[in-house]
């Protein structure tokens, strides 16, 4: 029953995810034709259109929402234990699944913002930041009312080493800045989704070999998920996952380890996001000394956003035997 629980997360994820998208992609073209006939009214220039709107965020959202419902429902039946206070499996779930849409929420903040400005150029900074401070600040609440919230790190050769008071504020910095990667990331067409899809996979077979496969759905529906959004976000996208779909993924990777214990799992699981974040702190470091971005390196060296998803996958690949590796360590 298990196992039927997973294949049901999976299958369902995906299906509802491309159900979705294959409904909002004929939507808007629609809208933009729309966009396109109206008269400027006004000497304000129009919002800049999104490369990947947020609608295969939207999606990713709904479609893993519904998966989990189903396959958690389909466990519990062959495990009724799965309802009861040992392990506080079902508190674990739902608070792994309500951060990582708290983080989509942001994202979804983001995107809208971005379609209302002219320029594009989303929230201000200071108040993404907030916003995302208050979304781990949700999640480190729910574990700690819940009695769940990690007290160490697992660290390799020297087992669980407790980190006192500063537990909190790590986390919070932790998942901040996996969300701001991730933020860095979505730039790159169809990137996160095979990332994210690989870091699911890793944490869905890590649940069930320590024998908690209730909780594997959440990782099983997101993995679903982000095949169905891949087929659309794939260069050229026509449809991306946006900064909703990228921090909602995010936050199931920073979420799901933490509801675990196994924090330590977010540093390797998120290798391509961390890649672009220091892709990005590099550019910031050298423009002032060179006056030229690192895109315009990219440009040069040619490389394709076909290219750019293999390179991402590839780091995926190697984050997910870090991440083993480091379960045998620790």
């Amino acid at each position: 029953m298990e196992r039927f629980a997973l294949a049901a997360a999976v299958v369902l994820g995906f299906a509802l995810t491309a159900a979705l998208c294959s409904l909002f992609v004929p939507l808007r073209r629609v809208l933009e034709r729309r966009e396109q006939q109206q008269p400027i009214q006004s000497e304000q220039p129009r919002p800049a259109p999104l490369r990947a709107p947020l609608w295969g965020g939207l999606c990713a959202a709904a479609g893993t929402v519904a998966a989990v419902g189903v396959g958690w429902l389909a466990a519990c039946v062959g495990q009724p234990e799965l309802l009861g206070s040992e392990g506080q499996l079902m508190t674990r779930l739902l608070t792994a699944l309500a951060g990582s849409l708290a983080f989509g929420a942001v994202g979804l903040a983001e995107d809208v913002a971005r379609m209302r400005s002219p320029a594009a150029l989303g929230l201000r900074r200071d108040l993404r930041l907030l916003l995302e401070a208050l979304a781990a600040a949700f999640v480190l609440l729910l574990l700690r009312a819940a009695g769940c919230l990690p007290r160490g790190l697992g660290v390799p050769g020297a087992g669980y080493v407790l980190l006192g008071s500063a537990v909190p504020f790590l986390w919070a910095v932790l998942m901040v800045a996996l969300a701001e990667c991730a933020r860095v990331a979505e730039r790159d067409e169809g990137t996160v989704c095979g990332a994210a899809f690989v870091a699911m996979l890793a944490l869905m077979m890590v649940e069930a070999g320590l024998g908690v496969s209730g909780l594997a759905v959440l990782p099983a529906a997101l993995a679903g998920a982000l095949v169905a959004l891949g087929l659309w976000a794939f260069p050229p996208a026509r449809l991306g996952a946006g900064c909703c779909g990228s921090l909602l993924a995010a936050g199931a990777i920073g979420c799901i380890p933490l509801s675990l214990d196994m924090t330590s799992l977010t540093v390797p699981l998120a290798l391509p996001f961390w890649a672009a974040g220091g892709l990005l702190a590099a550019q910031l470091l050298c423009a002032k000394r060179t006056g030229k971005p690192l895109r315009c390196w990219v440009k040069k060296h040619k490389m394709s956003p076909e290219t750019v998803f293999l390179c991402s996958f590839a780091l995926s690949a190697v984050g997910y035997v870090l991440a083993l590796a480091l379960l045998r360590w620790c």
